[in-house]
């Protein structure tokens, strides 16, 4: 960035001015007061602001009352040429800008566009003025530290300051002897609250036991609470085996039968059809047989006639046999369920319940109850409490009225003792020696028994506190027997609710908590069976409709068959022996020749030989001997079937519940036993709460002075003082630390960089007079020499060198012009020409601005073809 234009309205001693300047070297010269320092102050106050009115400096302000201000261009790199505006009076004070496309913008833009450029940046590194020269102090190897880093991370010396700050900052809170710093205040006050504690654990050392005897008896509440849990638990699940206890005797009977099946599936298919085959053809020997013997046909023809008219239905009546028969089976097994249903629960035919979802309903129900009573027992308790210290202040305050009588006699009894033993020992004087020994004891007697009296008379201010104690108490117990009187009517007020809920649900009112559990339990499962009785009921419904129709079809055999009175099973027995006669009979009439008979009888032996021989692998694997046990068979492999069905139902419903084998008496006793364990539980659980609950009201009775309980607090907000005051200077040492751990990683890479181009700039400086600048034990030397032994001039150029080398380590981003106020009253004639020489080659990257008085620069400008210009109070 450069500076293009200067136009000033009013500053200073200007006026309506206008100055122009070149972008690289250029002298602006003028005798004293000629306005060079208000030229400089003007640009100053133009980029950062105005100065603060000071008692003590020079004040640019108009006096005529114009305009306080003016405009400054420059051409940046980045933005290009820029104007800024700023008056005093105008936005107070804050500068306009605009860039050459345009936009406009404020103090913010500025900031923007300058950036890092600050007025601490543009004071310390880019104005050089003779005093700054002459700090040679700053020249220590140290201080070249801070000074690069200042430079290469913001361009000035902000870096050390934070440190500095830090610094103070850190020292600010605590010190390792410091007495007024926060934190060792706040650790010395802390400490003295710890000790207070200390001493008042000490006095409270029953307390603690107290808490502590609570603490036990809390966790001894919870074990008993968990035991009486189980116990419940327990007692569920006993409930539960004995409803299902009729189920589960079925499934150990069950369970100890031998239920493998000896055929698969198919062994049974082929079984049955061979059985059914060979069946046929018994038969059909039977028929052969019979009709053999009765050929001669001398049957009653009018039961054949009427069996040959009806020889369909009645061949369709006996083809459903086996149906009709499991239908029988089916009903007869469903009207035992229905019997053994009917028997559970008969209060809840006629209204039925509704029971609860699942066990937390239950709970959540019975919660507003059970933390009432709670409160209530703790209120009883305290009543209790509260009672035992009240009749102990009465009894206090009346054995004190009894020692001390003479509260209430408002009249002084005479010192009677006193005045028999002043009596006595007057006495003494005038009797002789044997009698005046024994007054003398005498008085002495009564004078000490008076005394004693005497020393012991009644304290009022005792008796009153005892009576404030006592009243007190009396307070308490009215208190808390009006609580006591809340909780109670609330308490029936919930139980009310939960029976009025119970009866709407169809259940047993009660406050049992488990009890409701359990019945809620067996409202469900009644609801399940009734659910299935439900459907048993339709399937029986069902049945009984089928097995009538099949009854009624029956109705057209009544005048041939005796049917009167017979079940439909046995109906169908009597139509089977009828259809066989009738057969017989056809068999007669169909083969009137015996040798035909014969014949066909021969026949159907050799085709059930046949068949017999082609399944006799099929027996034998099965273990059977003669086709006569086949039904047996088949029948024995269905029932395995079924008990194999029920126990797999049987073990998923019932075994659970069982987990390890017992007995109904074993259950009975058990619960019997669990019935007493729990009244003794509940007894010793209520105990033991009631333990616990007054040793906490004994601890809140100790605790109502609140004087440990302030100094914990006290303690607490102390030590998270000390804990934040604490944190708050460790992080700004750390910080620090870090700060100077950059310094020096930065500085060890900058150092010798600035070294070398000081070194090259002194050369420049001096015309070679020079060779070399270095560090001797951290201290710079000039070719071994220490910068004490050098003349001024030589010191002011060492300063000059260090200074244009640090601007040349940011030659490639300059971020100002170079103003130079007369840094050069120590050169001579020489010095005077090389530092022109050092300028004009600066000048290749810098805008440099040289505002002096000094004519014979003015010669070496112009010899060197430099640009001067010269203040007269005119407009260029």
């Amino acid at each position: 960035m450069w500076i293009k234009k200067a136009e000033i309205t009013s500053f200073g001693k200007w006026r309506q001015q206008t100055f122009l300047f070149e972008s690289k070297n250029q002298l602006v010269y003028g005798l004293n007061e000629a306005g060079k320092s208000t030229l400089y102050q003007f640009i100053q106050a133009i980029l950062f602001g105005f100065p603060a009115k000071r008692k003590k400096g020079q004040d640019y302000t108009p006096d005529d009352g114009s305009g306080f201000g003016g405009r400054l261009l420059i051409v940046h790199a980045t933005y290009g040429t820029v104007t800024i505006e700023r008056y005093k009076n105008k936005n107070k004070g804050k500068a306009k800008v605009w860039l050459e496309d345009g936009q406009q913008g404020d103090e913010e833009l500025l900031e923007k566009i300058l950036y890092p450029l600050n007025l601490q940046l543009f004071r310390q590194v880019f104005t050089f003025q003779q005093e700054q020269l002459q700090q040679l102090e700053t020249l220590t190897e140290e201080n070249l530290h801070e000074a690069l880093i200042s430079l290469g991370l913001s361009g000035s010396n902000e870096l050390f300051e934070q440190r500095l700050q830090l610094k103070n900052t850190y020292e600010g809170i605590y010190r390792p002897r410091g007495r007024k710093q926060p934190l060792n205040q706040a650790l010395q006050k802390y400490q003295s609250l710890q000790q207070k504690i200390s001493e008042k654990e000490a006095q409270e050392a029953s307390f603690q036991q107290l808490v502590r005897q609570a603490d036990e008896e809390k966790l001894e509440v919870t074990q008993e609470a968990a035991k009486k849990r189980q116990l419940q638990e327990r007692q569920l699940i006993l409930e539960q085996q004995r409803m299902n206890w009729t189920s589960y005797a079925e499934f150990l009977e069950l369970n100890k039968m031998d239920l493998w099946l000896i055929a698969d599936e198919k062994q049974r298919a082929e079984l049955q059809t061979f059985y059914q085959d060979y069946q046929q053809l018994m038969k059909e020997q039977e028929k052969l047989h019979a009709a053999l013997q009765q050929h001669s046909g001398n049957q009653d023809s009018a039961r054949y006639y009427f069996y040959l008219e009806n020889e369909l239905r009645i061949q369709q009546l006996l083809d459903e046999k086996v149906a009709i028969s499991r239908m029988l089976d089916e009903e007869q097994r469903i009207a035992v369920k229905l019997a053994q249903a009917g028997t559970n629960a008969a209060h809840w035919q006629q209204n039925p319940p509704r029971p609860f979802a699942d066990e937390s309903a239950v709970q959540a129900l019975f919660a507003p109850l059970q933390a009432q009573q709670k409160m209530l027992e703790e209120q009883q308790i305290r009543l209790r409490l509260v009672k035992e210290q009240r009749d102990q202040a009465e009894a206090s305050l009346n054995s004190y009225e009894q020692k001390h009588p003479e509260l209430f006699n408002n009249k002084k009894n005479p010192p009677w003792l006193f005045v028999a033993a002043v009596i006595g020992l007057l006495g003494a004087f005038l009797v002789p020696a044997p009698v005046r020994y024994l007054l003398l004891i005498a008085a002495a007697a009564c004078a000490i028994i008076g005394a004693t009296k005497r020393s012991r008379p009644a304290d009022k201010d005792t008796w009153q506190e005892k009576l404030g104690q006592l009243d007190v108490y009396e307070g308490q117990l009215a208190e808390t027997t009006e609580k006591l009187s809340q909780s109670q009517q609330k308490n029936q007020q919930l139980l009310e609710q939960i029976q009025k809920e119970l009866r709407q649900r169809n259940l047993t009112s009660t406050e049992n908590e488990f009890a409701v559990i359990q019945e809620n339990q067996q409202a469900k499962n009644y609801l399940a069976q009734q659910q299935v009785s439900q459907e048993l009921q339709q399937r029986q419904s069902t049945l009984h409709q089928t097995l009538l129709q099949q009854e009624q079809r029956f109705a057209f055999l009544a005048e041939w068959l005796p049917l009167h009175e017979k079940t439909l099973s046995e109906k169908l027995s009597t139509l089977e022996q009828f259809a066989k006669e009738m057969e017989q009979i056809r068999f007669a009439q169909t083969y009137q020749e015996n040798t035909v008979l014969q014949q066909r009888i021969h026949e159907t032996q050799r085709q059930q030989q046949q068949l017999l021989a082609q399944s006799q692998l099929l027996l034998e694997k099965l273990g059977l001997s003669y086709p006569a046990e086949i039904p047996a068979f088949l029948q024995r492999e269905t029932e395995v079937l079924q008990k194999q069905v029920r126990l797999q139902e049987l073990t998923e419903s019932v075994a659970p519940l069982f987990t390890q084998e017992t007995t109904l008496a074993e259950i009975e006793a058990a619960l019997a036993g669990l019935a007493q364990a729990m009244q003794a539980s509940e007894q010793q659980l209520l105990q033991l709460q009631e333990h616990e609950q007054r040793s906490r009201l004994q601890i809140q009775q100790m605790q109502a002075d609140g004087t440990l309980d302030s100094l914990y607090q006290q303690a607490s907000q102390q030590r998270a003082l000390v804990e934040k005051l604490t944190a708050d200077y460790a992080a700004a040492k750390l910080e620090n630390q870090l700060l100077q751990d950059i310094a020096t990683e930065l500085s060890e890479q900058q150092l010798p960089e600035l070294l070398n181009q000081a070194t090259d700039y002194f050369q420049l400086l001096t015309n070679n007079a020079h060779s070399r600048l270095d560090f001797t034990e951290g201290v710079l030397t000039v070719d071994q020499l220490s910068l004490y032994n050098l003349s001024t001039g030589t010191k002011d150029q060492v300063m000059m060198a260090f200074r244009f080398a640090y601007l040349a380590l940011q030659q490639k981003h300059p971020l100002c012009p170079v103003i130079i106020d007369d840094g050069w009253l120590h050169y001579d004639h020489q010095r005077k020409y090389q530092f022109a020489k050092l300028l004009q080659q600066f000048s290749q990257n810098y805008q440099i601005i040289c505002l002096s008085s000094d004519q014979e620069m003015v010669s070496y400008y112009q010899e060197l073809h430099q640009p001067v210009w010269e203040l007269k109070g005119v407009q260029r």
